[in-house]
């Protein structure tokens, strides 16, 4: 038990901290125990999905099971991946960060390249250029917060936040549900794949999206004690006027999806959320959404209370294919 505590350990400095201290310890444990080796070959558990991430070189989400979906999709519909806590271990191995196991093969990554980060502009994604109600619509075009029930408040300190006021149906359809308070903005993704030449690239770029909740203490807490936040983000090949148009069946067209769900305590200090999923090079917009959910069935509104967001980022990240060798 101490071995495998010790081998998750040094897993996660590697991957949060890019420890190389760490990923020294790990390489001598996987080479010099045999106990090591048959630990991560009985942690990884799916020989066969390491091996067809191996081959085509992709890397799915890693996110917790409990509060936190990934999914990476085509255009024929969304396949939901959830990864489990050894599959995690496994993504990080495909994506070259550290030493693994395969089988009884070693899993080595060469020369690991570094990767490239860049901001894309998300409109007054800090809220500081506008004060009172966001549009209450589905936004049709780039550039612009719109959405359910919120609106932008200025603190004692001067600066600007969202707050959710109630769930709501943006799309206003009788009968539609009503258990969440989304509000969205259309980020055109057309001059970014054509500058990176992503069809055509051998990097893989994945899209974060960031943003910062927080819970403050309201009369409808008792009520709400399942509500959480999360950012998500949508990718489609589209036209931006026609999103809201088939909003929420155009779902299942989603070239991509990733969402990340953050649950809070009223008072307890803001945290900072990430959703992440593969740019798929056909995506030429995506949809990002900040939201906060009921978590519980309605088709009315609800009142939300002391629920915020603020500090709204998306970047995109460049990771070059790794080479990988497996030696026997």
């Amino acid at each position: 038990f101490m071995m495998e505590e010790q081998l998750l350990s040094l897993l996660q400095k590697v991957r949060d901290d890019r420890d190389e201290e760490a990923r020294t310890e790990l390489n001598d444990l996987l080479r010099k125990h045999p106990e090591a080796r048959f630990i991560m070959t009985r942690v990884l558990v799916d020989e066969q999905a390491l091996v067809s991430h191996l081959r085509d070189q992709k890397i799915v989400s890693i996110l917790d099971a409990e509060e936190e979906t990934s999914v990476e999709s085509s255009r024929k519909g969304v396949a939901f991946r959830l990864l489990t806590w050894p599959q995690q271990i496994a993504a990080v191995l495909v994506a070259g960060t550290v030493l693994g196991l395969l089988g009884i093969g070693v899993v080595w990554a060469l020369n690991s390249p570094e990767s490239e980060a860049r901001a894309v502009s998300v409109s007054n994604g800090d809220f500081e250029d506008s004060l009172g109600l966001v549009k209450r619509e589905f936004p049709t075009s780039f550039g612009y917060w719109a959405g359910d029930p919120a609106e932008v408040i200025e603190e004692p300190d001067g600066n600007r936040i969202l707050r959710f006021l109630e769930t709501a149906n943006v799309t206003g359809k009788p009968n539609g549900g009503a258990s969440a308070s989304n509000v969205f903005q259309l980020i055109d993704l057309s001059s970014l794949q054509q500058e990176w030449n992503t069809e055509n690239s051998d990097s893989q770029f994945t899209l974060e999206l960031s943003a910062r909740f927080r819970r403050e203490s309201s009369p409808t807490d008792a009520k709400l004690p399942k509500i959480a936040g999360s950012c998500t983000i949508h990718l489609y090949q589209a036209e931006p006027d026609a999103i809201g148009k088939a909003w929420p069946q155009v779902i299942s067209e989603a070239v991509a999806i990733g969402n990340k769900v953050v649950r809070l305590k009223p008072g307890e200090e803001g945290k900072r959320v990430t959703a992440s999923c593969i740019l798929e090079p056909e995506a030429n917009l995506a949809l990002i959404s900040v939201n906060v959910n009921a978590r519980k069935p309605s088709i009315t509104p609800i009142r939300l209370g002391g629920y915020f967001v603020d500090n709204v980022k998306l970047t995109v990240i460049r990771q070059p294919n790794l080479p990988v060798r497996i030696v026997k």
